[in-house]
């Protein structure tokens, strides 16, 4: 049996011990099998099984959050994807963000039609700040609400930049303490999230007390992946190289 006890994907070698075959005619059963509907290459050497009741066989995926665990482990699910499940933003992303302490040769990757954006981070950055999330049999962790809105503060990428990262942050502010965002950036450690956190308080109307004294030395930008253009604020610290203006 290629699948059992609730299984849902196989690798060549499982399948070649399975079949009491070679990893050459396990490979070759599995990619036939592949092409004929029943199992769904995820990535070269692991095929996920398509369920019997699926519409188009061809097109039929795994669950993203499942997928990058299975392949990412340890990672957490991080950014925009995290957010969305937190229903701290409507907008849909077509990519699903996975950060992993494995190192990442490319940001860009797909697993069975999937796109995903994986981001190396350190092993540190694993141990707190994420809550377990049941996906058949995998517990896979995504960023707590706070964790999520810290790392997009501390790279607005995660975020779909700065002004969607300051939209998330509203949107969490109205169902969470503003201490319990400040404790995760002191975690994190990161001074230009911290100031980035300051100016976007300020710009939607919230006390910025809490985190003055945090401020840190040097003017980082506003939006990393913007031009480093625009006037600097003394107050934060920043070179606000976007507009953010409501």
């Amino acid at each position: 049996m290629l699948f059992g006890s609730g299984q849902r994907t196989v690798t060549v070698a499982a399948a070649a011990t399975a079949l009491g075959v070679s990893r050459g005619s396990a490979a070759r059963r599995l990619a036939a099998w592949a092409a004929g509907g029943w199992l769904r290459r995820v990535r070269r050497g692991l095929y996920a099984a398509v369920p019997a009741d699926a519409r188009d066989p061809a097109s039929w995926s795994e669950d993203p959050w499942y997928l990058a665990d299975l392949v990412w482990d340890p990672c957490y699910i991080a950014g925009w994807s995290a957010a969305s499940h937190w229903a701290l933003t409507d907008q849909v992303f077509r990519c699903t963000i996975v950060a992993t302490s494995q190192r990442v040769r490319r940001v860009d990757q797909s697993l069975a039609g999937v796109d995903y954006l994986v981001h190396h981070v350190g092993a540190d950055r694993l141990g707190w700040g994420l809550v377990g999330e049941w996906r058949g049999d995998r517990r896979v962790k995504v960023s707590s609400p706070e964790r999520t809105v810290a790392d997009m503060l501390s790279d607005p990428a995660l975020g779909g930049g700065i002004r969607h990262t300051m939209e998330t942050l509203d949107a969490l502010l109205s169902v969470a303490r503003l201490e319990g965002l400040v404790d995760a950036l002191e975690q994190l450690g990161n001074g230009a999230a911290i100031k980035r956190l300051g100016y976007l308080l300020e710009v939607l109307g919230y006390d910025t007390a809490p985190i003055k004294r945090s401020l840190t030395s040097g003017f980082p930008l506003l939006d990393p992946a913007l031009p480093a253009k625009g006037a600097r604020s003394s107050r934060w610290g920043l070179r606000i190289n976007a507009d953010v203006s409501a």
